[in-house]
């Protein structure tokens, strides 16, 4: 009985679903472009995006969910988790290869925050959030990636500001 109950829930759930895309600027909760899926009347949203693009970075990319406190207009908190990969750029001359070694890396970036949505009509909206992030990776946890050489650090803190535009398909 328990289980037709989930799978009634379940599919009710995904019937009020609300989907929605999203472009915008820096990297919170949304990223630089993605796609939304909002549940239990605008109130929990979870979305997959993609954090941007830069040639020493092979993926940017990852998941979220938020709670909406008023539905799509209003605050909201958040969770985001991120997958970076890439090549750092300290070239680290090797004799015994003959040449430069590239270290590779992946890492996890996790930000908690919060926001704000306001949606002008019953398709078109923006957003504007803010949080804290830390990095899993090289055996630790770190307060701040530095883009440039693909390096974590513990010695600065990063709040990640974002702001975009939102589309309700």
């Amino acid at each position: 009985m328990k289980k037709i109950t989930l799978i009634i829930c379940l599919l009710a759930c995904i019937s009020f679903a609300q989907t929605s895309i999203f472009a915008g600027l820096g990297q919170a909760y949304h990223g630089l472009v993605g796609v939304e899926q909002t549940f239990l009347n605008g109130h929990l949203s979870a979305n997959a995006h993609w954090l941007g693009y830069d040639s020493d970075y092979d993926f940017m990319g990852g998941a979220g969910v938020a709670y909406r406190f008023n539905g799509l207009t209003g605050p909201y908190v958040f969770h985001s988790s991120e997958f970076l990969t890439g090549r750092t750029n300290d070239h680290i001359f090797h004799e015994e290869l003959g040449g430069v070694k590239e270290d590779r890396f992946y890492y996890w970036r996790l930000v908690f925050g919060f926001g704000l949505q306001h949606m002008f009509n019953e398709h078109l909206g923006m957003f504007f959030e803010t949080g804290f992030e830390f990095y899993a990776g090289d055996g630790g946890y770190y307060t701040y990636l530095d883009m440039d050489d693909g390096g974590l650090s513990k010695d600065k803190i990063a709040f990640p500001m974002a702001f975009g535009l939102v589309v309700k398909l």
